[in-house]
């Protein structure tokens, strides 16, 4: 039941009823808090209501607490970005924190608007088509000291996947912040240095949300027996087709995330790609609709045939991507779920059965997407609550294809000469993509014609280029402007030339190839002014007509598809669960750390050491898997390998290059966790294990930290959840692990709006420096040796005390398995030898009487 409560001067509204027996006490709880401690007393005017309201509360598991967001309000509207979180242990607030103003002073509109037209707001954001504006409740705004009257709207681009968050003033219509809720992920990284400006490739790895309302949560009384299943699939922790073939799988489910299996929605029983978490299908026409998706038939049979080669047709593969597709997504629900990302965290269902929160919101996942290449995206959409009515805008994740590599001896195929006759055989050069217009749409054939102006930066002569192919010059303007202009005069497809180069590149759709709707490649210099050589000698006819043979379904790439949903998890967990990772507000976005992070963490394999260096995409960069990927650098603890800091984000392109360093600093402190409590790469088999309690600590700090997050921020939840569900147990670790690459102490963030003005730090508290110094006198106490460490093939256990006593030795890997054990007399000399194990950390016990030692022994 939904229940809109009043505000009073000090007062909490808890907005949904999310069946938490624990949300009345919750509410009293903070609301006795904020109004003995005064925080919210207004100092400008006592007669002003001011207030807080419940935005969501979560009960953390893994911190035995429940963590509780909180907005402030002003006269019962929000004050946007006046938020706070609450920690409640049992019956007490162990933790408050909050954004808010104790000084709102409102300025004074002599006319306030209810709504702006569709026209305006195109107008304001540069769209030319919007599909969607929703309102929320009106906000209060800061602007140059006082607060504002303003609408927050979700505006929908109707030619794109874009849904931007904007914040209006009321009166003015002044645009006053805005932020594209559809994040890119570019993968690409062809763009020319001298042509940077318009050469970028705007490659999207975020969805378009859709609008999905719903006035009540969803609940089912008695639950429906998951259907039988089966999956042909690349199974976790297979990365991609380059790291391991297909299996067959059955029932793969977690019956306590997804109660009734993956095709069953408490109302509806599907038997194709489609159920509670997730809708998966293709969508190369980018309809932005759910498209063709495999059925099973009434057995749910998913086993339909694959291929990955220079000549494999991924047209013919499509319903193997599909089920991929959906056997990751529900994946990724099924594992973070136990982890904490449950409905109550606002997680991606369409039934919650009876669990709390909001649903109505499983991800719809279009495989083949036709609105780019060479990437892929994730848009997290929201759960709000509206004048007392739940709205949903249920996430979105769009799936490219990737080029294949091409070679001057076997280029991509993207356009072909008809005549004159003495060209037709002339060998294909070299070619780019758009990622605008009809990705795969039919071939075109028309005569070339030069553009004039031959940039197209303005627009040519109406009607000059009509049922013409024109070419263009690659300088002056953005991509998309220039094809666009070409179509509005008539032009059925589009050649973009680069004068300075031979190497093309992929064109970005800028702010206008969201109107394109005609095909367009790109090609290098000596292609073109061949062309136009042969355009003073008379006609020539030619058909861009694309070949996508050896092209790879970014759906088969297990990390890339982890890496998306990461986009949501992240954004759902932070704050008011969208727009608080926003670079618009911090340029520290960590974002695609946490999404890198992820797809690491799930494709861990057996075996796996921190001597590891693991790349990111070389799956469909067609990279070996020892490959760099589309990273700086690899993902490795070794500062050989990987030697960023934080100080680097003062230079790393945002707000990719960040993310990476954050996923860096995450990546070693996993390996820390792994080197106290042991490795296992299944993250469910023990929650014990390192990778488990780095794994679940993240997730906790995501849900800790404020809105609008910077490097500090995040490292700081990260120790608040060690703080608050461990007794600081690991507290020394973590800020080690930290301080190891720059983040220490006295790091500081800056302003968050400014991207160049983080200072590193490699400093730890004080205590943690004693401990150390504890930690060092242990070892220098001890009586064993072991060398050579690092070994190859043996080592040697050396007594210095040389006690006359039975020395008992044993060996475990990181997964804590047992792999040698040995007694022997106290003065043998008999080496051990390690022929035959994997390289990595091993820890060697050492026992003499009632002494043990233990010591970490690398074996390469």
């Amino acid at each position: 039941m939904n229940k809109k409560l009043s505000l009073l001067p000090i007062s909490v509204a808890f907005l949904f009823g999310f069946a938490n027996v624990n949300a009345q006490n919750s509410t009293k709880l903070i609301q006795d808090y904020y109004q003995k401690n005064g925080q919210l007393t207004q100092k400008s005017n006592a007669n002003d209501k001011i207030g807080v309201v419940i935005l969501n509360e979560d009960a953390s598991k893994s911190l035995g607490a429940h963590i509780v967001n909180v907005q402030q309000t002003y006269n019962g509207l929000k004050v946007y970005n006046a938020l706070g979180k609450v920690i409640i242990k049992g019956d007490q607030i162990v933790s408050e924190k909050n954004d808010f103003n104790r000084n709102v002073i409102v300025a004074n509109q002599k006319k306030v608007q209810d709504r702006f037209s569709e026209g305006f707001l195109m107008q304001k954001l540069g769209l030319s088509k919007i599909s969607e504006a929703d309102y929320s409740s009106d906000v209060y705004f800061e602007k140059n000291g006082v607060y504002v009257l303003s609408k927050e709207i979700f505006v929908s681009d109707g030619n794109s996947s874009d849904v931007w968050h904007v914040i209006v003033d009321a009166g003015s219509g002044e645009v006053l912040t805005k932020d594209n809720m559809t994040l890119d992920c570019n993968f690409e990284n062809s763009s020319d240095s001298h042509e940077k400006h318009h050469e970028k490739l705007d490659s999207p790895w975020n969805p378009q949300p859709t609008d999905i309302k719903v006035n009540a949560q969803s609940t089912t009384a008695s639950l429906l027996l998951p259907s039988n299943a089966s999956y042909n699939i690349f199974p976790l922790p297979i990365e991609a087709p380059t790291f391991g073939g297909r299996t067959i799988i059955n029932n793969p489910w977690d019956l306590v995330a997804s109660p009734e299996g993956w095709h069953s929605d408490g109302t509806n029983s599907y038997t194709n790609t489609r159920g509670n978490n997730v809708y998966a299908y293709s969508d190369q026409d980018n309809a932005n609709t759910p498209g063709y998706s495999p059925d099973g038939g009434s057995t749910r049979n998913f086993d339909f045939p694959f291929a990955d080669d220079r000549f494999a047709n991924p047209f013919a593969y499509r319903d193997a991507a599909v089920t991929n597709l959906f056997y990751m997504n529900n994946k990724m629900h099924d594992i973070f779920y136990k982890f904490g990302f449950t409905e109550t965290a606002r997680n991606f269902q369409t039934n919650n059965f009876a669990n709390g929160g909001i649903g109505g919101d499983a991800v719809r996942a279009e495989a083949f997407d036709g609105s780019g290449l060479n990437n892929a995206n994730f848009s997290s959409g929201y759960e709000r609550v509206v004048s007392g009515q739940i709205q949903v805008l249920a996430p979105r994740m769009q799936m490219y294809l990737y080029d294949r590599t091409q070679t001057a001896d076997d280029p991509i195929l993207r356009y072909q000469y008809n005549s004159p006759a003495t060209i037709i055989n002339r060998p294909k050069a070299l070619t780019a993509g758009a990622s605008f217009g009809p990705i795969f749409g039919p071939p075109v054939t028309g005569d070339l014609v030069i553009s004039s102006p031959a940039d197209a930066c303005t627009a040519p002569a109406a009607g000059s280029l009509t049922n013409k192919i024109a070419l263009i010059t690659s300088t002056g303007c953005e991509y998309g402007l220039k094809v666009l202009n070409a179509e509005n005069a008539g032009a059925i497809g589009v050649i973009v030339y680069r004068p300075a180069a031979d190497a093309p590149v992929g064109m970005g759709a800028g702010n206008s190839g969201g109107q394109v709707s005609i095909p367009s490649i790109n090609i290098g210099k000596a292609e073109g002014e061949f062309m136009i050589a042969q355009l003073n000698n008379g006609p020539v006819n030619v058909t861009l007509n694309f070949d996508y043979s050896g092209f790879k379904h970014s759906s088969f790439d297990n990390g890339i598809i982890a890496h998306e949903y990461g986009h949501g998890i992240s954004n759902r967990l932070t704050g008011q669960g969208y727009s608080c990772l926003s670079t618009t507000n911090t340029t520290e976005q960590m974002g695609e750390g946490w999404s890198d992070y992820f797809a690491l963490m799930i494709t861990t394999r057996p075996g796996d050491t921190s001597a590891l260096a693991r790349g990111v995409g070389t799956y469909p960069k067609g990279q070996p898997i020892t490959g760099v990927g589309i990273r700086p650098a690899k993902y490795s603890p070794d500062f050989s390998v990987n030697d960023y800091t934080y100080a680097k984000t003062n230079t790393a392109v945002i707000p990719h290059g960040v993310g990476f360093i954050w996923a860096t600093m995450l990546w070693d402190l996993t390996w820390k966790y792994i080197e106290k409590y042991g490795y296992n790469s299944d993250v469910l088999a023990s929650t014990t294990s390192g990778n488990a309690k780095a794994l679940q600590i993240v997730i906790d700090g995501l849900k800790l930290q404020a809105c609008s997050p910077s490097f500090i921020d995040g490292r700081d939840a990260i120790l608040q959840a060690d703080a608050v569900g461990n007794a600081g147990a690991d507290k020394c670790m973590i800020w080690n692990a930290f301080a190891k690459r720059g983040l220490g102490v006295n790091a500081s963030a800056g302003s968050k709006t400014v991207s160049n003005d983080q200072v590193e730090d490699f400093t730890v508290p004080q205590e943690c420096n004693a401990s150390l110094e504890t930690k060092e006198l242990t070892v220098a106490d001890n009586r064993f040796v072991i060398f050579p460490n690092p070994t190859y093939d043996e080592f040697f256990v050396g007594n210095i005390d040389k006690s006359s006593k039975e020395v008992k030795i044993r060996m475990f890997d990181m997964s804590g398995k047992l792999v040698f054990t040995d007694s022997r007399e106290s003065a043998s000399k008999k080496a051990i030898s390690t022929r035959g194990f994997q390289k990595g950390v091993y820890m060697v016990h050492i026992q003499q009487g009632d002494k043990t030692q233990v010591e970490k022994l690398i074996v390469r």
